[in-house]
């Protein structure tokens, strides 16, 4: 076959730059030779330590993240220096082997501070006070761009001899392969405050010819070294380098030495004794130059069935501005044969401080992922990636690949956009996992069928049904909606839906009851009866904002004793015409697109929600005119050394007279048959004790943590609750045939949670945690009989710790 001449001159294009990269590679390696240094006994690869040329003029280098470090070939000698380790002198010229091994030394007694201050904290100080100079994420803008490389492989075992025992008999399984490898190329670029996007370029991960997703190895833990806080996996650790640090870390100055004009500061830390915090351990090296982090070696202490290592390495970028070059993290989850280890790296180049960046070049997705960033030849990775493969991560391609050929794993991840939604695809339809059973107090156990036609029919637009039965009420419900998805970058979307099923009275929305794993919806036991249409649109129309809209015609049956006196006339049945609008704020929104799915990363940062109802009356028979209003702000707030404190705030207000289903109500979670603590609920109030058209609720809770003991087998987190309330109802003699009570007056609870009082280890991995509370309610709402005022509590959950 012949060749065009544009296909022509791009392969000679592609030959031209190959000759000139192999060039490059070669003068390198002629001018400088390639070294690794390892650990003589582990063989693990020893990063940061330092080389040293010559003692006159103190040049010199240090050894990478991987341990790789370069000598020029003008150098006869170095000497290496580690900490824990003997120092070598080497001679270039008798080096038979690229790999260099030192020995571990015998521990030393940490140095011993009899009078006058910690050399260290001098240096910590320091630091801290160079914090904003140093971290790159003050800096106004930033580009940069990464290979990040991840693989999953067997875990860290207790002992040498459980591990090679364990080695052999997966070694004979994989046949010398990973679980699993993925590489990824990117761009990045950050605008302050809060603008950031990591573009795609390229993606591979074994099993897959197109993969659809990307793993980023730095999302795995914080950019730099600098926060207060330091973010891992969403738990919290003090950074050593913090303001008051040296209260909290024992500091050790173990060495300093000198590299060019620079003072390199070699400083050991972890928790002190008796301090019960989240904290790390591990090694600084400070620069005296800004006196800024270039390199940190640190691992979780005490971290139970969760080991996290984190190792980052920082350069002079422009002889100005300190920034990321390598960052790497290794996790290791569980014990014994069930252990795995998540190992990323990632180098960072061709980074660019202060680039030239406009907000609105950044889309409203930060990490977008091209249809074919997964279909990158040979070539194009020879060319780019960091290093060539070892024979592991080869043979892992290999074996791997030809699993997901056999599992056809590529058309099996096609399937998670509906699994994400709750739905298990098939040909033509989804059966909608959220409408096979729940349980309520009303209809006892439920179980019913969803389906929902898929792209196989149409591309954009589902129409879907429903139908269930309650085995108390013994009743039937269905429903059914058209779902339309508009292509485009707006995320705009329609719902046309029919619904005849019930609705718990005081809900603004019908999603919490469709949620068979809320703890509140167990205890739902008043309900409406419900026929309704309605047409909705979501959309996001401008960056951090949501918005819905949306009108609904509703016939409505209390399913319970009940009466309303409508100006003067009795109703029990009624319908409603709605016009309601919906705003979502979400402060530091951070979207990823991942296998076609757009997904809010989670963060402290508030949330703020206002929702606009207003009553039609005489539109397709509604009964009521009325203007309804609902406020809600979701915060935490990070305090150092005292944990975490989240609150929400909600409000409300109808400015007319409206029957019960109508206004607010079952913002209570006291059931004694069901007794869990439930977020954002009244502990110690029945579910629909009050009732209100004004409120104004505040629920707080402080965790702790295990700041009062971290050490031994009961470890719980200490929760201090705290809600407050107040209501109104304007309108108390309409409402008949039913008992409920208002609070004109403050209503006071306060409760002490202990989680994960009890743990259970679970799969080897970790623990399901299983805790108690206590609650009680105090002041104008506090009840006759003494022992009402009490409510004791159990919670659940999973840790690793």
């Amino acid at each position: 076959m012949l060749l065009s001449n544009l296909q022509t001159k791009a392969i000679m294009k592609k030959l031209l730059f190959l000759t000139l990269l192999l060039l490059c590679y070669k003068t390198l390696a002629q001018n400088s030779k390639k070294l690794i240094l390892i650990d003589d006994r582990t063989e693990q690869v020893i990063p940061f330590a330092n080389v040293l040329f010559s003692k006159i003029d103190y040049k010199g280098t240090s050894s990478d993240i991987d341990g790789v470090f370069y000598v020029p070939n003008s150098v006869k000698s170095i000497t290496i220096s580690y900490i824990g380790y003997e120092t070598k002198v080497l001679m270039l010229d008798a080096l038979t082997s690229q790999i260099i091994s030192l020995k571990p030394k015998v521990s030393e007694l940490d140095e011993v501070v009899i009078d006058g201050e910690n050399p260290a904290h001098r240096i910590i100080r320091n630091a801290v006070s160079n914090k904003k100079l140093n971290n790159p994420e003050y800096l106004n803008s930033f580009t940069y761009e990464s290979y990040d490389k991840i693989i999953i492989t067997l875990g860290k075992q207790k002992n040498e001899k459980e591990r090679d025992t364990i080695r052999e008999k997966m070694d004979s399984i994989m046949k010398g392969s990973y679980f699993f490898i993925t590489e990824t190329i990117a761009k990045h670029k950050y605008l302050k405050p809060r603008f950031s996007e990591d573009s795609i370029i390229a993606t591979r991960s074994s099993g897959f010819k197109n993969p659809k997703f990307a793993m980023l190895a730095n999302n795995f833990q914080p950019f730099s070294f600098y926060d207060e806080h330091l973010s891992i996996l969403e738990n919290n650790y003090l950074n050593p380098i913090s303001k008051g640090s040296t209260r909290k870390y024992k500091f050790r100055l173990k060495e300093e030495y000198i590299q060019g004009t620079d003072t390199i500061f070699v400083i050991s830390f972890e928790p002190k004794a008796n301090r019960n915090f989240e904290g790390l351990k591990g090694l600084l090296k400070i620069n005296s130059n800004k006196y800024a982090v270039q390199s940190v070696d640190a691992t979780t202490f005490n971290s139970g069935k969760l080991d996290v290592k984190i190792q980052q390495k920082y350069k002079h970028v422009n002889d100005t501005y300190w920034f990321p070059e390598q960052l790497n993290f290794e996790i290791n989850v569980g014990e014994g044969l069930g252990s795995v280890a998540y190992i990323g790296r990632s180098y960072l180049s061709k980074i660019s401080p202060n680039a030239n960046l406009k907000k609105k070049e950044f889309p409203f997705v930060s990490v977008t992922l091209p249809e074919n960033a997964g279909l990158k030849d040979d070539t194009f990775w020879k060319l780019n990636r960091r290093d060539s493969l070892n024979k592991n991560e080869k043979r892992t391609y290999t074996f791997i690949d030809s699993i997901g050929e056999k599992l056809k794993l590529d058309k099996v991840f096609n399937l998670l956009p509906s699994l994400v939604k709750g739905r298990i695809p098939l040909n033509y339809l989804d059966i909608d996992l959220t409408r096979l059973g729940g349980f309520n107090k009303y209809e006892g156990t439920r179980l019913g069928l969803g389906l929902w036609t898929n792209d196989d029919i149409f591309k954009n637009v589902s129409v879907g049904a429903y139908v269930g039965y309650g085995f108390k009420d013994e009743a039937w419900k269905y429903g059914g909606e058209v779902l339309v998805d508009v292509p485009g970058k707006k995320d705009i979307s329609i719902s046309l839906k029919y619904m005849n099923d019930l609705r718990e009275t005081g809900i603004l929305s019908d999603n919490r009851f469709h949620n068979p794993l809320s703890q509140r919806v167990w205890i739902a036991n008043q309900m409406d009866g419900i026929e309704v249409y309605s047409i909705n649109t979501e959309m996001k129309l401008f960056r951090n904002l949501n918005w819905s809209i949306g009108f609904s015609k509703a016939d409505i049956t209390p399913l319970y004793d009940y009466m309303y006196l409508n100006n003067g006339i009795s109703v029990t049945n009624y319908s409603n015409s709605e016009f309601n609008i919906g705003i979502g704020y979400h402060v530091k929104e951070q979207l990823i697109n991942s296998f076609g799915i757009t997904t809010r990363l989670p963060n402290d940062a508030p949330v703020f929600n206002l929702s606009y109802s207003r009553g039609l009356k005489a539109t397709l028979g509604g009964d009521f005119n009325y203007n309804k209003l609902r406020f809600t702000l979701d915060h935490s707030i990070l305090t150092k050394g005292l944990g975490k404190t989240i609150y929400k705030l909600d409000l409300g207000y109808i400015d007319s007279s409206l029957p019960l289903g109508l206004l607010f109500t079952g913002e209570g979670a006291l059931d004694k048959q069901i007794p869990f603590v439930v977020k954002n609920y009244f502990q110690t109030v029945r579910p629909y004790e009050f009732l209100s058209d004004k409120y104004a609720h505040l629920f707080t809770v402080h965790n702790f943590g295990r700041l009062f003991n971290n050490k031994g087998y009961l470890q719980p987190d200490v929760l201090l609750h705290n809600n407050i309330g107040i209501g109104n109802l304007s309108d108390v003699s309409n409402h008949m045939l039913i008992d409920f009570s208002t609070k004109e007056e403050l209503f006071l609870e306060t409760g002490l949670e202990l989680q994960n009082l009890l743990k259970i280890p679970y799969l080897n991995i970790g623990y399901l945690g299983l805790g108690v509370g206590g609650f009680y309610r105090y002041g104008y709402h506090n009840l006759e009989k003494s022992s009402d005022n009490f409510a004791f509590k159990i919670s659940m959950g999973f840790n690793f710790k």
